[in-house]
């Protein structure tokens, strides 16, 4: 019984979650409604009250679970300080499946980056530069109480441009496979404009 009604749950969410995307695609986020997107899912006004307060919080939810699936795959990222050249070939989990996650979740990506100036983009860049910090501590734990002013300068930096590329990516519609992606990021963040071709 309870699987019955976790998996109906689930299923719901999913539905609330693909109508949200739809109707944001069509008139912006800011305009939708409970009403608007209950009436286009056929569920009633209780239902999506029983999990979420207002639109907002349902979108602060999306926004979460979305997070919570990208961190799970960057944690496992470790900044290698001595590495000084592009990847040939990048490893594969760790450095491509970020932008493969940004793929598979390209609706919400649309939606919730539309501009560089979102709290969902804000959000992700802090994401980012903490998991730089968490992995140079775990490097050099026994070194250091602080991290150097100037390297937190660099995971600010090496943070912001991250976001900025998937967000430039997204609003050339995913051109570049994520491996392409991740080799020009790391061509980029290692060698400077002057190197591209």
């Amino acid at each position: 019984m309870t699987t019955r009604m976790d998996r109906r749950i689930l299923r719901t969410r999913q539905l609330l979650r693909e109508v949200f995307l739809d109707l944001a695609m069509e008139n912006g986020m800011d305009n939708i409604t409970v009403k608007e997107l209950t009436d286009r899912t056929g569920l009633n006004r209780g239902t999506f009250y029983l999990h979420y307060q207002d639109i907002q919080d349902f979108a602060e939810q999306f926004q979460n679970e979305i997070l919570e699936g990208f961190y799970s795959i960057i944690k496992k990222l470790g900044h290698d300080i001595d590495r000084q050249k592009p990847f040939d070939a990048p490893p594969p989990y760790g450095y491509v499946r970020p932008f493969e996650y940004v793929v598979e979740h390209k609706r919400f990506f649309q939606v919730f980056m539309p501009n560089g100036d979102t709290s969902f983009g804000f959000r992700l860049t802090q994401l980012i530069r903490e998991q730089f910090h968490r992995s140079y501590f775990y490097y050099n734990s026994e070194n250091l109480s602080e991290i150097p002013a100037k390297q937190q300068y660099l995971f600010s930096y090496l943070a912001s441009a991250y976001v900025g590329t998937i967000h430039f990516w997204i609003q050339r519609d995913l051109d570049l496979s994520p491996t392409e992606l991740t080799l020009l990021f790391s061509q980029i963040s290692r060698l400077g404009s002057a190197h591209l071709n």
